[in-house]
């Protein structure tokens, strides 16, 4: 009889020092904001590996890093809290971490097509999947680079894509397409790039409506009563450097594309009720996070 006392205090012990343990692990996968350290530092090149994030590296996560996170939580169909726990860090850091290569999918290979298209090496349509096709694409980008030529896109080859964009887009686009580049990029940078389009479409409805500033500038920088008209004016995200995806998008929303006909609202229903818009304005369509009203 003591025996099988002790034994199930043992078991008991054992029991609670193993959820104790899991408890510890889990919360130690944690990151948020004010976090810091490498575990920030590994988070955020992973964002930018992966486009979500075009800031310097830092090591701190404020707010920026989480809207990064909450962008990547939408496009992976995870809980949109910013919050990089288990579920997060599995989707983040899945196949090797940032890397992409063939079999992969998602938002951040159609970026990659979308990269490779702007520089010649990828005529296609973007599918955001990594076939065969895209890989011959990528092999075609390295070795004309001077990068290890092994089809995967790892960091080396992100950034020279990414250098290479910012480089030619200075000198390629005019004033108007490079803020619309941005503010595609601040409000859509996680977006597909159909919905990266269809933010440069309700810019450009604007533009032509006589309800709002007539220059694109103006539009992006709109007020009412103090309140900025897009969220990354106030957060500053405005300024962040266009990927190659949305520099594309800008052009194609400035010469017509229109995925969202003359919608002139958007939001995202995960992150606003957008309560006057939908009292107000007409439903459109949905395009990844977004909803359109005009």
């Amino acid at each position: 009889m003591k025996m099988s006392i002790k034994l199930s205090v043992c078991t008991l012990a054992v029991a609670a020092g193993i959820t104790l343990f899991s408890m510890t692990s889990y919360a130690a996968t944690l990151l948020k904001v004010e976090a810091r350290g490498h575990e920030v530092s590994k988070l955020q090149q992973t964002l930018k590996d992966k486009g979500y994030f075009s800031h310097s590296v830092t090591g701190y996560y404020g707010s920026i890093t989480k809207d990064a996170v909450i962008r990547f939580q939408q496009a992976n169909g995870l809980v949109a809290d910013g919050i990089v726990g288990p579920q997060t860090a599995g989707k983040l850091y899945a196949n090797s971490s940032s890397l992409l290569k063939l079999g992969s999918r998602g938002p951040e290979v159609s970026n990659l097509q979308q990269s490779l298209k702007t520089k010649g090496y990828f005529n296609h349509e973007v599918t955001g999947y990594f076939g065969p096709v895209t890989r011959d694409a990528v092999l075609a980008f390295q070795r004309d680079n001077g990068l290890l030529v092994d089809g995967i896109v790892g960091n080396q080859t992100w950034t020279a894509l990414n250098n290479q964009s910012a480089q030619s887009y200075s000198s390629s686009v005019s004033d108007d397409i490079y803020w619309l580049a941005r503010i595609i990029e601040a409000e859509a940078g996680g977006e597909p790039y159909a919905g990266k389009v269809a933010v440069g479409n309700v810019v450009m409805n604007r533009l032509k409506s006589s309800l709002f500033p007539n220059t694109i500038k103006g539009v992006i920088f709109d007020s009412y009563k103090g309140i900025p008209a897009f969220s990354p004016v106030q957060d500053g995200t405005i300024y962040n450097t266009p990927s190659a995806a949305s520099i594309e998008a800008a052009k194609a929303a400035y010469n017509g594309e229109k995925p969202v006909g003359n919608s002139t609202y958007f939001f995202n229903p995960a992150k606003s009720k957008g309560t006057w818009i939908v009292k107000n304005k007409k439903y459109v369509t949905k395009i990844g996070n977004h909803v359109f009203y005009a």
